[in-house]
């Protein structure tokens, strides 16, 4: 895969929706040029894999259970609860893979990219690793992006970064946690405004 002008990853993060949200995330700028697609199955650590998997299998059992009306609805309840304990299992996992040298916390994400505050500037088309921690144990992702802008705030910079290289299912993954986030701030709102205006 060729690499992208700047214009081309300005398009591109604008592609997804994206809600403004607060997650851990980690961000290591990479020396050199950015891997290929082939090389991003080689740089997952094995959590972030486990974490997928485990995402796609609960959603695929669910839906299969749906197919089988009320008599599935005890069974569902019961996988329920067996898959929160493995996401908690799993959550535990992930959280060793938090570097904290390389934390930020994401002024927004969707499925496009994401964006930070930082310290100090990273230059745009700047390759760097990436590690979104979702909330609500949603699972973690593993992926390399560019920097496409980086502006400076009062006290620090914000950066915004393109997912370049990114597993389909796992950019399903942060669309479907953003889209999550988005419906919850929504109901919120609602909530909020019932409240002042009775």
């Amino acid at each position: 895969m060729s690499e992208l002008t700047l214009t081309e990853l300005e398009t591109r993060y604008h592609d997804y929706f994206s809600v403004e949200h607060c997650i851990n995330i980690n961000i290591k700028p990479l020396p050199g040029t950015l891997p290929d697609l082939a090389q991003l199955d080689e740089h997952i650590p094995e959590a972030f894999l486990l974490s997928s998997q485990s995402s796609e299998l609960n959603m695929s059992a669910l839906r299969s259970l749906n197919r089988l009306g009320e008599l599935a609805e005890e069974l569902a309840n019961y996988l329920k609860q067996q898959a929160k304990k493995m996401d908690l299992l799993l959550q535990y996992v992930l959280r060793q893979q938090d570097i904290a040298e390389q934390r930020f916390y994401s002024l927004s994400y969707g499925g496009s990219g994401c964006s930070y505050q930082a310290d100090a500037p990273l230059q745009p088309l700047q390759p760097v690793e990436i590690r979104l921690f979702l909330p609500n144990n949603e699972g973690a992702i593993f992926c390399f992006g560019q920097v496409v802008s980086c502006q400076k705030q009062a006290n620090n910079w914000q950066i915004n970064v393109v997912f370049t290289r990114i597993r389909e299912q796992d950019r399903e993954l942060i669309v479907r946690a953003s889209l999550h986030q988005q419906s919850k701030l929504l109901k919120q709102q609602a909530q909020q405004r019932q409240q002042t205006s009775s």
